[in-house]
């Protein structure tokens, strides 16, 4: 399942309408569309709305490796060498209020720019000079430590549209919509790109696959989580390029005596793949 979260409808309607979205009435307290493949759920604007928003949707599912979870939205900016309706990926996110920082694990290929984007409690505006993330926004930092109640690094991914130049009074419902509308195409085919590899891992790697990459997991000393992230990856590579045994060769007879020694070998691994 492709989980998406937007804070507002009209950064929804047209992932709805592509999607082929169904309101799902069942839900009270949010608004959730949803098909047999994707879920969408609008949080409402800020950190805490957002979280709570997030908790909720996953407590009614059984949450699995297989799923992803993708927030869409618009993001302010003061580079203004960063033109209006550039879409990133965002591998760096910062909490303002706790000057906390979160790496969302960057595995598969994307057509998007990557940047940091750093989340406030309120609106912030141009006059903000203690801003050190790229872009801005109310609902990053909240729910990647939400979602990673549920999910792991690897399945949580925020995708942003630049929006303005932390300008408000230039920042109208029909500007954002016209935003969404143009970039979504794009955004929605990188999500079926990706949704294959979330969706269908288990038929992708083979017996031998994946017990090629057990032992790698286990030489290299790698978390589980990292372990698991080598699977997507190379689940990923497999279909776009076919068997991966033989990129993995001279990796998998290693020994590594530390996690720090192996975190080296999976960084150069992870490199080489992407």
């Amino acid at each position: 399942m492709i989980y998406i979260s937007v804070s507002m409808y009209i950064e929804a309607q047209s992932f709805v309408k592509n999607f082929n979205l169904k309101k799902d009435f069942r839900f009270k307290k949010f608004e959730v569309f949803k098909s047999n493949e994707v879920i969408l759920i609008i949080t409402g604007v800020g950190k805490i709305k957002s979280a709570i928003a997030l908790t909720y949707l996953f407590s009614k599912y059984e949450i699995k490796s297989s799923d992803l979870f993708i927030n869409i939205g618009v993001a302010g900016s003061l580079d203004k060498n960063i033109s209006i309706g550039s879409v990133f990926i965002c591998n760096k996110i910062i909490e303002n209020d706790t000057n906390k920082t979160f790496y969302p694990d960057m595995l598969l290929k994307h057509p998007f720019k990557e940047t940091s984007i750093e989340t406030f409690s309120s609106i912030v505006d141009k006059s903000n000079l203690n801003i050190k993330g790229t872009l801005t926004d109310m609902e990053a930092a909240s729910l990647y430590q939400a979602a990673l109640v549920f999910m792991e690094p690897h399945q949580i991914i925020f995708i942003k549209i630049v929006s303005d130049y932390l300008d408000t009074k230039d920042l109208t419902i029909k500007h954002i919509s016209n935003l969404v509308d143009e970039k979504s195409l794009q955004i929605i085919r990188f999500i079926n790109d990706i949704k294959d590899v979330f969706s269908y891992d288990n038929e992708v790697l083979s017996k031998e696959d994946i017990k090629a990459l057990d032992v790698l997991t286990q030489n290299l000393k790698l978390s589980v989580t990292m372990g698991n992230s080598l699977k997507q990856l190379f689940t990923y590579y497999k279909l776009q390029n076919g068997d991966f045994l033989e990129a993995i060769d001279k990796y998998i007879s290693l020994e590594c005596k530390s996690k720090n020694e192996g975190k080296r070998y999976f960084d150069k691994l992870t490199e080489k793949i992407i």
